[in-house]
C-alpha cells in the first residue's frame, strides 16, 4: 500500500509536466512560424522599394549625361569653360556624381569637375593631360551606347562606376564625356533613408560586394531580387528582416517549460506533504503525551472556546478537577480556577494571532503548583494552551532578585566608585551604575564600547595581565578615559582574578574609583612648587635641584668608569659613536629689558617675558631644561649635547630674538639676549661654581656688544675676549663725534629711458654710508650697522647722514638743478623717535635744498612693526614736500594691505626676487605681481640688485620704472658724483 502511494506521489506530477510542456511547445512553434512569414513579407516589400528607388536614380543620372552630350555646342571657343559650368550645374542639381570628365578627340583628359563636398572621388584635376586609360575606362569612337565599368579604388576604399561615350559619334572631334559615381556613398545615403536598422541586406555587382548592413542569417527568411540595372551595371539585392530580440515563440516555450516544472513541483510537494501529515500527527500525539507541560487544545464556540483535546500531564497538573473542567468552556474554567482576568488575552490571540505568554500565581486549591507559566498560541482556527509548573524556579528567581537588589543598592550608593566584572579576555560584561556618575556613559554603552573611551593604558599592562593569569592579584593601576562631556578622567582599578576548580582564569572582578581630582591636585601643587607663575618655566628651586641631580649622575658615571689595568683604551672614533655624556649650560640675560619696564611699566615687562619664554621653548627639546631664575635671567641646560651642536642652536636663537619686535601701546622695542655658555662634564665641581662661571661668561657677552653668546673655557684664563667688535664700536663712537663717516651714492636709473639718453635726465641716487677704520680702510655697513642698532646709536647715525647729505648738496647748488631724487635710509629706531622726527623737520625747513628733492627710504619690516609711528613720520615729512620709498618690499611681512595703508611714493622690490628673475619663473611672477599692484595704487617701482643687462631687459619688459644695481651703476663717493655732474654740466 505504501509503495503504491509513493508511486503516485511521483507519477502524477510527471504526467502533468508532460502535458503542460507539450501544450506550450506547440504554441511556441506556431508563433515562430508566423513570425517567419511576417519577416519574409516585410523584407520583400522593402527590397522592391529599394529596387525602384535605385532604378529611378540610375535613369535620371544616365539621362542627365545624355542631355549634356545632346546640348554640346557645335561652335564654342572654349569648350572646357562651357563643360565646367554645365558639369557644376548638373552636379549641383542632381546629387550622386563623384566626377565629370571631358576628354578631347585625341583621348587626352582636358578637365575634371568634382562636387564641392559629400562624395569621395578617385578622379581629380591631377589627371588632366593624361590619356583616357588613366581613368580605367575605354570608349569606342562610333558607339552610340554608354560604356561602363566597376572599379575599386584603394585611395577612397570605395567602389566607383564609370560611364561614358563619345559626345557625338558622327562628330568625333567633340571628344568624350565620362561620369564617375561613388557607389558606397550613394547606396549608403539611399538605403539609409529607405531601410531601417531592423533589416540586414547585401548589394552585389560583378561578384563584388558593394554595400552591406548586418549579417544575413540562413534561416529561410532571406529575400533575393533578380538582377536590375543601376548606372549601366547589374545589381543583385538580398535582404532579410532582423529577428526580434524578444522571440515570442521561444519566450513562450521557455516560460511554459518553467511554469510546467513549477506547477508539477508544487503538486508533488502537496502530495508528499499530505502523505507525511498522517505520520506527523502520530509523532505529535506521542510527543505531547510525553511532555512535562500540560497541552490543551480549544476550538471556537460562539464567543467562547471548548476543550477538544488534552494530554495526560494536564490530568496530573489539575489533580481531581479534570472531570469537572472537561465539561466547561474556557471562560468557565478560568473562573473556576480564579484566572478571570486572563481570558481577554486568549481572545486577543484568537483575533490577532500574536502569541501570549505570562507567569501566573495559582491561588486556587484546585491547582497543585503555586506558579504557572502559560503560553497561548493560535493553531489554525483553534487555540493551543501550554501550562508549565515553574514554582521552584520562580522561588529561586525571586530570592536571587531580592539579593541582587540589596547588592545593587549597596554598590550604587558608593560615591565616585563602581564595581565591575570582566571576562578572562578582559572585556567588561558588568559595571555598576557609578560609572554613569563618573564618565556619563550608561552601563550598557560602557561594556559594549569601553575600548573606544580609553585614552591611555598603563605601560605595564602586559605584566598586569600575566599576574592575573597566574591567579595573583596585581597592584592597583591607572587608566585614562574620555568622558561623555569631553573631559578626561583617571580611573584606578583594583583587579581580583576569579579561577575555576582547575585553577584556570574564568573572570576578573574588582572595584574602581575616580582619582582625577586627587591627581590633578597633586600635579598642581607640584607644578606651583617647581615652576615660575609668570612664564610657566622651571623656577630657581627646581632648576637647582635638576642641576644637582645632573651633576650627581655625572659623578656616578665618572666613578663607574675609573681606569683599570685590564681596560683596553677606546679610540677617538669609537668615543664619538658612544652616547654623549656631556651637557651644556647657558646663562641668559635679556638686553634692554629695563628700558621696557621703565618706559611702559611692569605689565609690559611681564608680557615681554612671556613672549620671550615662548621663543626659548622653540629651541629646546623635551630632554633639555629651561628655567627662569631671576627677573630677566634664564638658564638652559642642553642635555647630552656637544658644545658645537649647542652653539648652532644658539645662533638660530639669537637670530630669532634679534628679529623679534616687542610692541606695547604703539611703542616699538628691540630686545636682545646676552648668553654665557659653559660645558658640564665630569670635571665640573659644583652647581654654584658652574652658575658663577656661566654668569661671568654672560657678563662678557654683554660687554662684547650684547645679543651674542660667550663660551667659557678653562684654558682662556681670564676669558680674554676678541676685541674686534669693540674696535668697531669705538670707531663708531669716534665717527659720530669727529665726522668719521664717508657718504657714498649709487644711481637709480629709469628703465624706460634708452641707455644712451641717461645723461640728459635728472639724476636719482641713494645715499650709502661707509665707516673709516683706524687702519685707514673702510668698515662694511654689515659690521657697524648691527652694532649701532644693538647699542642704540642708529638714530644718531641717521641724523648724521641727513645733516651731511644736506650740507653736501647746499655746497653744490649747481648740482641740485640736475638732481631728481636723493634717497636717504632711515632705521626703525629713528622711525619711532619723536625727537629725531623733530630735528629732521627743522633741518629740512632751514635748508636751501628743495624738500621735494629728498626721498626717505624705510624698510617694509620696520614700517609694519610700528605702523602707527610710521604713518605719523611719513605724514609729517610729506607735508613739507618730501617723498617716501618702501625698501626691501617682499622680504618682510609681504602684505599688500600694508602697502595700501602706507602713503609712500616708491616701492623698492627686494633684490632677492630680482637677482634670479631671468631664470626663476617664481621670482618673475613675484616681481610682476608687486609691480602691477604698486602701479594700480599709483606708486612707482624700483628694482634692486640689477646684476646684468639681461635682468635689466626683463625689468623693462615688465615696465618696472627704475633699476638699481652694479649693472647700471657702481657705488662711488658722493663728493665725486657731485663734482662730476657739475663738471659735466659746465662742459
Amino acid at each position: 500500500m505504501l509503495k503504491r502511494i509513493n508511486h503516485r506521489v511521483y507519477a502524477l506530477p510527471t504526467m502533468l509536466f508532460i502535458f503542460l510542456s507539450t501544450l506550450f511547445l506547440s504554441a511556441g512553434i506556431y508563433l515562430q512560424e508566423d513570425e517567419k512569414r511576417a519577416r519574409i513579407s516585410k523584407a520583400q516589400s522593402v527590397a522592391e522599394q529599394v529596387k525602384i528607388s535605385l532604378e529611378v536614380f540610375s535613369t535620371e543620372r544616365v539621362q542627365a549625361i545624355q542631355n549634356l552630350m545632346l546640348n554640346w555646342p557645335t561652335f564654342e571657343p572654349n569648350q572646357v569653360d562651357w563643360f565646367n559650368a554645365q558639369a557644376m550645374s548638373l552636379m549641383g542639381m542632381q546629387k550622386g556624381f563623384s566626377s565629370l570628365v571631358f576628354i578631347n578627340e585625341k583621348g587626352t583628359i582636358q578637365w575634371v569637375a568634382t562636387p564641392s563636398l559629400g562624395m569621395r572621388t578617385r578622379i581629380d584635376n591631377a589627371l588632366i593631360g593624361l590619356p583616357m586609360d588613366a581613368l580605367g575606362l575605354t570608349i569606342a569612337n562610333l558607339s552610340e551606347s554608354l560604356e561602363s565599368t566597376l572599379i575599386f579604388s584603394e585611395k577612397t576604399n570605395h567602389h566607383h562606376i564609370l560611364v561614358g561615350r563619345a559626345i557625338s559619334p558622327q562628330e568625333p572631334e567633340h571628344g568624350y564625356v565620362v561620369a564617375g559615381f561613388d557607389v558606397q556613398t550613394i547606396l549608403g545615403v539611399m538605403l539609409g533613408e529607405l531601410v531601417g536598422p531592423q533589416f540586414n541586406f547585401e548589394m552585389i555587382a560583378d561578384d563584388s560586394l558593394l554595400f552591406k548592413s548586418g549579417e544575413l542569417i540562413s534561416d529561410g527568411t532571406i529575400v533575393s531580387l533578380s538582377p536590375f540595372p543601376f548606372i549601366e551595371r547589374q545589381l543583385v539585392l538580398s535582404m532579410q528582416s532582423q529577428l526580434s530580440p524578444y522571440n515570442p515563440g521561444m519566450l513562450v516555450i521557455v516560460i511554459g517549460l518553467l511554469m510546467s516544472a513549477l506547477v508539477s513541483y508544487v503538486f508533488h510537494k502537496q502530495l508528499k506533504g499530505a502523505l507525511k501529515l498522517s505520520a506527523s500527527q502520530q509523532r505529535y500525539l506521542t510527543a505531547s503525551e510525553a511532555s512535562l507541560d500540560a497541552l490543551l487544545i480549544y476550538q471556537p464556540k460562539a464567543d467562547d472556546f471548548q476543550l477538544v483535546e488534552a494530554n495526560s500531564y494536564s490530568k496530573y497538573l489539575f489533580r481531581g478537577a479534570c472531570d469537572v473542567l472537561k465539561e466547561m468552556t474556557l471562560s468557565e474554567q478560568m473562573r473556576y480556577l480564579c484566572f478571570d482576568g486572563d481570558f481577554v488575552h486568549v481572545t486577543q490571540v484568537a483575533e490577532t494571532g500574536i502569541p501570549y505568554e505570562a507567569h501566573i500565581a495559582a491561588t486556587s486549591d484546585k491547582v497543585a503548583p503555586e506558579w504557572l507559566k502559560v503560553q497561548v498560541v493560535k493553531a489554525g482556527s483553534n487555540i493551543a494552551i501550554t501550562i508549565r509548573d515553574v514554582t521552584e524556579r520562580f522561588r529561586a528567581q525571586q530570592d536571587l532578585k531580592r539579593s541582587e537588589e540589596r547588592y545593587r543598592r549597596l554598590v550604587d550608593g558608593m560615591q565616585r566608585h563602581f564595581v565591575y566584572t570582566k571576562t578572562a579576555e578582559h572585556s567588561f560584561v558588568y559595571v555598576s551604575a557609578g560609572i554613569e556618575d563618573i564618565l556619563g556613559y550608561n552601563t550598557k554603552d560602557f561594556c559594549a564600547d569601553e575600548s573606544k573611551f580609553v585614552r591611555q593604558v598603563p605601560d605595564e599592562t602586559f605584566e598586569i595581565r600575566q599576574t592575573i593569569a597566574r591567579g595573583e592579584k596585581p597592584e592597583p593601576y591607572l587608566v585614562h578615559y574620555r568622558g561623555k562631556s569631553g573631559h578626561d578622567h583617571i580611573i584606578e582599578f583594583s583587579d581580583t582574578p576569579i579561577l575555576d576548580e582547575d585553577g584556570l582564569l574564568i573572570a576578573v572582578e574588582g572595584i574602581a574609583r575616580d582619582v582625577t581630582k586627587e591627581l590633578a591636585l597633586q600635579e598642581e601643587v607640584y607644578f606651583q612648587a617647581n615652576h615660575d607663575q609668570l612664564t610657566g618655566l622651571l623656577n630657581r628651586y627646581a632648576f637647582d635641584a635638576q642641576l644637582r641631580s645632573l651633576l650627581s649622575d655625572l659623578t656616578q658615571d665618572k666613578a663607574s668608569a675609573s681606569p683599570s689595568t685590564n681596560v683596553t683604551p677606546i679610540s677617538l672614533h669609537e668615543q664619538c659613536g658612544a652616547q654623549v655624556k656631556q651637557s651644556v649650560m647657558c646663562f641668559v640675560d635679556m638686553d634692554r629689558f629695563k628700558l621696557v619696564n621703565d618706559s611702559c611699566g611692569h605689565p609690559a615687562g611681564d608680557k615681554l617675558l612671556k613672549e620671550i619664554s615662548t621663543i626659548f621653548r622653540q629651541y629646546v627639546n623635551s630632554k633639555d631644561l629651561l628655567a627662569r631664575i631671576g627677573g630677566d635671567e634664564f638658564c638652559i641646560i642642553f642635555r647630552n649635547q656637544r658644545l658645537d651642536d649647542v652653539t648652532k642652536v644658539l645662533d638660530k636663537l639669537l637670530i630669532a630674538i634679534s628679529n623679534y619686535r616687542f610692541v606695547y601701546d604703539d611703542k616699538l622695542f628691540f630686545v636682545g639676549a646676552s648668553i654665557g655658555v659653559i660645558e658640564i662634564n665630569t670635571s665640573t665641581t659644583s652647581a654654584e661654581a658652574l652658575i658663577k662661571a656661566a654668569d661671568n661668561a654672560c657678563y662678557k657677552a654683554k660687554h662684547l656688544g650684547r645679543n651674542r653668546y660667550f663660551v667659557y673655557r678653562e684654558s682662556d684664563g681670564q676669558m680674554a675676549i676678541d676685541d674686534s667688535e669693540n674696535q668697531v664700536l669705538h670707531a663708531l663712537h669716534r665717527a659720530l663725534q669727529n665726522d668719521g663717516f664717508e657718504l657714498y651714492s649709487q644711481a637709480i636709473m629709469p628703465l624706460s629711458v634708452p641707455d644712451g639718453a641717461h645723461t640728459s635726465q635728472l639724476q636719482h641716487y641713494e645715499i650709502l654710508l661707509r665707516l673709516n677704520s683706524s687702519e685707514g680702510g673702510l668698515v662694511s655697513p654689515g659690521l657697524f650697522i648691527p652694532l649701532a642698532e644693538r647699542h642704540g646709536l642708529m638714530n644718531k647715525v641717521d641724523l648724521w647722514v641727513v645733516e651731511n647729505t644736506l650740507k653736501t648738496l647746499e655746497q653744490n647748488p649747481a648740482h641740485i638743478d640736475n638732481v631728481g631724487k636723493v634717497a636717504i635710509n632711515l632705521s626703525g629706531i629713528t622711525l619711532g623717535d619723536e625727537m629725531a622726527l623733530h630735528k629732521i623737520t627743522q633741518r629740512l625747513q632751514s635748508t636751501s635744498v628743495p624738500a621735494e628733492k629728498i626721498c626717505f627710504e624705510i624698510t617694509e619690516t620696520t614700517a609694519v612693526t610700528n605702523l602707527n609711528a610710521a604713518k605719523h613720520f611719513i605724514s609729517t615729512l610729506r607735508d613739507i614736500g618730501c617723498s617716501f620709498a618702501l625698501d626691501d618690499f617682499g622680504a618682510g611681512m609681504s602684505s599688500f594691505t600694508y602697502l595700501k595703508n602706507l602713503d609712500v611714493d616708491y616701492v623698492k622690490i627686494d633684490g632677492s626676487f630680482v637677482r634670479n628673475i631671468v631664470h626663476d619663473p617664481i621670482d618673475h611672477a613675484t616681481v610682476t605681481a608687486i609691480n602691477n599692484i604698486a602701479h594700480s595704487m599709483g606708486k612707482q617701482t624700483v628694482a634692486e640688485f640689477v646684476v646684468d643687462k639681461a635682468t635689466a631687459d626683463v625689468l623693462r619688459e615688465l615696465k618696472v620704472d627704475y633699476g638699481q644695481g652694479f649693472a647700471l651703476d657702481k657705488p662711488k663717493p658722493l663728493a665725486h658724483r657731485v663734482q662730476w655732474r657739475v663738471k659735466l654740466a659746465s662742459a
